[in-house]
Order: structure tokens, then sequence, then C-alpha cells
């Protein structure tokens, strides 16, 4: 073989050791839960805010994320291996920056939740995700309207990336 295709081959195994050495994976590929944990229900979480609605957001973006992945199978509660519980305890809204002249120019919606996989046999934690917290900015108007649909759609962002972080860890087990 000529020098090129030597140290092409070379290069191709050193990054294969190297990818395979560092605990590489591909997201979503692998369930660490128990064998017998084949279906979930996933209850309408709990908000503990003051803001209406936001648990429909995180419950359906979590339904939403399961459905996609396809690992377990969703049912009702009474008919489920684990139970899903999740409480939203913190939705907040904070000035992020201003102005010169003083105005909001930026928000920054932060919403904070415990998740717990529950088995339905014995009432035993199988995995717990303790303070969650994600936040999203958003750039703040004039208009109270338009600054509440914006702080909307910064919730449905962070209940949809929740829902992924909170899937692939369960799964994974982190």
């Amino acid at each position: 073989m000529c020098k090129k295709t030597w140290c092409t081959l070379f290069s191709l195994i050193v990054a294969a050791v190297i990818l395979a050495g560092c605990g590489y994976h591909f997201k979503g590929k692998e369930n660490n839960l128990p064998q017998d944990i084949t279906k979930i229900s996933i209850p309408v979480f709990k908000n503990q805010t003051t803001e209406t609605n936001i648990e429909t957001f995180f419950t359906n973006a979590l339904i939403s994320q399961f459905v996609k992945s396809k690992e377990l199978e969703l049912v009702d509660t009474k008919n489920a291996d684990a139970v899903i519980h999740a409480t939203i305890k913190d939705f907040q809204v904070v000035t992020l920056t201003y102005y010169p002249d003083g105005k909001v120019s930026e928000y920054r919606v932060i919403v904070t939740m415990d998740v717990s996989l529950i088995r339905a046999s014995n009432q035993a934690v199988i995995w717990r995700g303790k303070n969650m917290h994600e936040f999203e900015d958003y750039d703040a108007t004039n208009e109270t309207l338009t600054d509440e649909a914006r702080k909307q759609e910064a919730a449905v962002k962070i209940a949809k990336f929740m829902a992924e972080l909170i899937h692939d860890r369960m799964l994974e087990n982190f």
C-alpha cells in the first residue's frame, strides 16, 4: 500500500479507538430502566406556581417525547408499570437587560421542577431529578399582549427542552 493509504487507515483506526474509549454513544439509543418497566403513565404535572396552565405545556411535551422515542408504551395509570410524577416548583420572569433609556429590552423565563419515575407496584423511586431547571430569553416590547405571547413561547421552548432532558436522563440513568 502507498504511504497515503497507510496514513488514512491509521487515522481511521485511531479515531475509532478514541471514540470507543471515551464512552461516546448516540443519544437515545440506550434504555437502562429495569426490564420489567415497559409501560408508563404521565399524569398532568403539578403546578405550584402562580403561572396558569404551564403544567399543560410541560406534560404534553413529555408525552410527546415518549411517543416520539417509542421506548416505552404510554398507558393510563392503572395499567402502568411505572408513573412519572412531576411538579413545577418555580416559574420566574426576570429582567435581563435594559435599553440606555431605562426600558426593559430582554426578559428571562426560568423554570424549576422535580420529576420522579415511581414503580406502580410498590411506589419505589426508580429515577429522580430534583430541582431541574432551565431558562429561555425573549425580547421585550412595549405591548403587553406581545410580551405575554413571547413569555408563553419561551415556556413552550423550555418544556420541549426539559422533556428531552428528562427522557434521556431517565432512560440512560444519569
